[in-house]
């Protein structure tokens, strides 16, 4: 189309549209929903943006004349059609897809805002079928503004778009992926621990207080060992709001590598002799922990290891433990 023809189409496009659009109607929405897989908030936003974009596609009537018969037996009409010549189907329809894993394969997660029909954790429990409501956590939304929040996996992320989709409902939850490191600290092995196989007989607990059962999931405070920014008295002030005091230390049965060029990974070692030099600091509560592990996201996880502090010998503690690729 030269630019004569991209000139007229949207003249003749400017003619044509409405001094006010309307809303859609909702035989239309749900025809874009079965069409595109978009949800009924997504399919109404898309027709409201397809009217009103002067750069979308538009299709003459000769051309529509010819794929009418076998477009309208497929569902399309015009306008549905035009759209439909916007979009590359592949990415597109990907979009659509509810991943279940992160990039490493673990478990999504995700912050969703208590917002609208979705405004408190018992209404998102019905919405997502769950037999507990989710704990509500008090934030700050991308303004500023005071927000509450609760957590959900993938799953209950699709059914909560199901349930908005199926009241026929405009409204169009916040979702932030919570890209947390990982914590799963067994209750009845060493697992996961640095550098070693809790599976081997020696390592397996011998009675239900052995320590290599420790620390346990929900123990505070808590030693962690960092080896990385986290070390960095400003970083660690400016995450948790408080002066920082630690201790020099060392982790065994680890080694240091890199990712993406530039960040340090600690991993499992082959070496049991071999030692990560860096600084021991007690996490005193959940919520500190969580932010710590919000920082270093789920590239990283929370594993058990040993720690050997100045001053107070080897103390059993954790530290965070890459889980992706390093660099060769």
């Amino acid at each position: 189309m030269d630019i004569l023809d991209e000139l007229e189409s949207m003249a003749q496009f400017a003619v044509q549209q409405p001094a006010e659009l309307n809303e859609p109607e909702c035989n239309t929405v749900k025809k874009w929903q079965s069409l595109f897989g978009y949800s009924y908030s997504e399919a109404a936003q898309k027709i409201q943006e397809h009217r009103s974009s002067f750069g979308r596609v538009t299709v003459s009537d000769e051309h529509w004349k010819m794929v009418r018969t076998e477009k309208e037996s497929h569902g399309y009409d015009k306008e549905a059609y035009e759209h439909s010549c916007t979009i590359i189907r592949g990415p597109e329809a990907a979009t659509h897809d509810i991943s279940t894993k992160s990039p490493n394969n673990k478990p999504c997660s995700y912050l969703l805002k208590l917002d609208g029909p979705l405004d408190d954790a018992e209404k998102v429990k019905l919405a997502a079928g769950l037999d507990v409501a989710p704990r509500e956590h008090e934030a700050t939304d991308d303004a500023g503004e005071p927000a509450s929040f609760c957590k959900v996996d993938a799953q209950a992320k699709d059914k909560i778009l199901r349930y908005l989709s199926q009241m026929e409902s405009r409204f169009r939850p916040t979702f932030i992926r919570d890209s947390m490191a990982a914590k799963n600290l067994s209750a009845t092995s060493a697992y996961p621990i640095l550098g070693m196989d809790p599976t081997m007989p020696h390592q397996r607990p011998d009675f239900a207080n052995d320590p290599r059962l420790l620390p346990a999931q929900n123990q505070y405070p808590v030693w962690y060992f960092f080896y990385g920014t986290l070390g960095d008295p400003a970083v660690l002030k400016g995450l948790l709001g408080t002066d920082p005091s630690y201790r020099p230390a060392t982790v065994r049965r680890g080694v240091l590598k890199t990712w993406a060029g530039k960040y340090k990974a600690l991993v499992d070692a082959i070496d049991d002799k071999a030692r990560v030099q860096g600084q021991a600091f007690l996490v005193r509560s959940r919520e500190q922990e969580e932010d710590l592990r919000r920082y270093e996201t789920d590239q990283y996880e929370v594993v058990r290891c040993e720690i050997d502090s100045e001053g107070q010998g080897v103390v059993r503690g954790l530290t965070f433990r890459f889980v992706g690729d390093c660099d060769q």
